[in-house]
């Protein structure tokens, strides 16, 4: 059998804040720990950033089932609450963060999501400390069909030229963006490519096959929030 990825897609854990209300991209911290122990129970291996990478590139080096944890917008309330049930899994993972709003908070959701505060440069390297892959998703958090190519290309370059002179490291994943990926997908790919990217990922759609040969640029994740159905989600929409 071959390797099998699921890639789960995040945003916060734990409550919205004592003037914000509840919706569905909160998951609380005891049903984060349910999930991440429903996979644990099932003997999926947890996989970093840079597994995932080698198993697109040698998937018979990593065992049949794994599972990327992920996070989009990096806010602040991941080190509180995600990091201390990732430590008790020995689980690592990624966090997407549009880096125009590191340190401040999700004005790109304003009147749709309560706001929160987005973690600043300093705790992120405490999550990338951590075992945490700190990941681009974009600089000003824009989806791709409505910006031109040439926003397109700053958009990845900044994040990425950010996270390098904050982290010291080179992002190799990028997320687009409430799952916009824009209209051409030839362009973006060579955009991605060409800023040096390995690797992009959309919100929705389920697992996938790194020996298959995934589209590098398209690749899946499940949406994840306070009341998916794992069973249902990958065993009857992908048949495992």
């Amino acid at each position: 059998m071959s390797l099998v990825v699921a890639t789960l897609s995040y945003h916060k854990i734990g409550s919205p804040p004592r003037d914000g209300w509840q919706t569905w991209n909160y998951t609380g911290s005891e049903e984060f720990a349910a999930q991440l122990n429903w996979f644990h129970q099932r003997g999926w291996q947890f996989l970093s950033a840079a597994d995932v990478l080698s198993a697109m590139r040698a998937p018979s080096a990593l065992p049949e089932q794994g599972v990327l944890i992920t996070f989009d917008d990096a806010y602040d309330s991941l080190f509180e609450n995600a990091l201390p049930v990732l430590e008790k899994f020995s689980a690592p993972a990624v966090v997407f963060v549009p880096t125009q709003f590191v340190g401040s908070a999700n004005l790109f959701d304003h009147g749709i999501e309560p706001l929160e505060r987005i973690a600043d440069w300093g705790t992120l390297a405490k999550l990338q400390k951590a075992g945490f892959s700190v990941e681009s998703h974009g600089a000003t958090h824009r989806g791709f069909s409505s910006l031109t190519p040439f926003e397109i290309e700053m958009e990845l370059n900044a994040s990425r030229e950010a996270i390098r002179e904050n982290l010291g490291v080179d992002s190799r994943l990028f997320a687009y963006p409430y799952g916009d990926s824009g209209a051409d997908s030839g362009l973006v790919d060579l955009a991605l490519q060409k800023a040096g990217y390995e690797a992009a990922f959309l919100y929705g759609g389920g697992i996938f096959k790194p020996s298959q040969n995934p589209a590098p640029f398209s690749l899946p994740r499940l949406a994840m929030g306070p009341d998916v159905d794992l069973d249902a989600l990958l065993f009857q929409k992908n048949a495992l």
